[in-house]
């Protein structure tokens, strides 16, 4: 009897226990129902915003940086015209030297030109990036450098002399003189001679019999030119 009495009361604590077990797994479905939905939402809102989100990130991979057309290396210009392609509709920076100079919207058919981009005096590297409306920005495109030069060469004439008389058998004379770049083109009445690595040329010329003019003309790399003549006169 008393054993009887003690398996009801074992059975009684376990089914308590049973169902307190039961009401504290709804009770955790409740909360995860009402509060974990939320707190998960606000977790990846936060990392959305440190991170960036993945259409953010796949919509900065396809802005590719513009194409720059090719541009000389010096010019005489204060002023260039910058142009290229790029993507329909998107705003291309140009920069000079780092600087954010101009901008320009990329037609519909994918080019742009930006006329009277400023140079500054000396050494220009010029690039591009282009942008959408939300901010995104491609990265930068190839860096072209140009060098803006007003001022001439120099050209110093050794060979001959201005109003020189020569008396010689033969009617070539060598004319001689030095410039001050190796890269710097002399022509001597508009042939062209050959300039050594020390800015040094000469130049083996026919003249005729009598007076006769001499035109030699140094021409930089930026177009910047200075001309020197020379009168003589020849006979045997």
């Amino acid at each position: 009897m008393q054993y009887s009495r003690l398996r009801k009361y074992e059975e009684r604590r376990q089914e308590k226990k049973i169902f307190i077990s039961i009401l504290g797994i709804i009770a955790i479905f409740i909360f995860l129902g009402v509060f974990g939905v939320r707190m998960l939402i606000g977790f990846s809102l936060l990392v959305d915003k440190l991170r960036g989100t993945p259409q953010q990130q796949i919509t900065q991979q396809l802005i590719l940086p513009p194409e720059l057309d090719p541009l000389p290396i010096a010019t005489n210009s204060a002023t260039i015209t910058v142009s290229g392609k790029g993507q329909a509709g998107m705003t291309v920076i140009i920069y000079i030297n780092d600087t954010d100079i101009n901008k320009t919207t990329v037609d519909k058919d994918g080019s742009f030109s930006i006329p009277s981009v400023k140079l500054i005096e000396g050494t220009n590297t010029i690039s591009a990036k282009q942008t959408d409306d939300k901010k995104n920005i491609s990265t930068l495109s190839e860096v072209f450098t140009v060098v803006s030069k007003k001022s001439k060469p120099t050209l110093e004439i050794s060979y001959p002399s201005d109003n020189q008389q020569i008396r010689q058998d033969q009617n070539i004379i060598t004319i001689t003189g030095k410039t001050n770049d190796e890269a710097n083109t002399v022509t001597i009445n508009d042939r062209l001679a050959i300039v050594r690595s020390d800015g040094s040329f000469s130049y083996d010329l026919n003249v005729p019999d009598g007076d006769s003019v001499i035109k030699i003309v140094a021409t930089d790399t930026a177009g910047n030119q200075i001309t020197i003549e020379r009168k003589i006169n020849y006979g045997k």
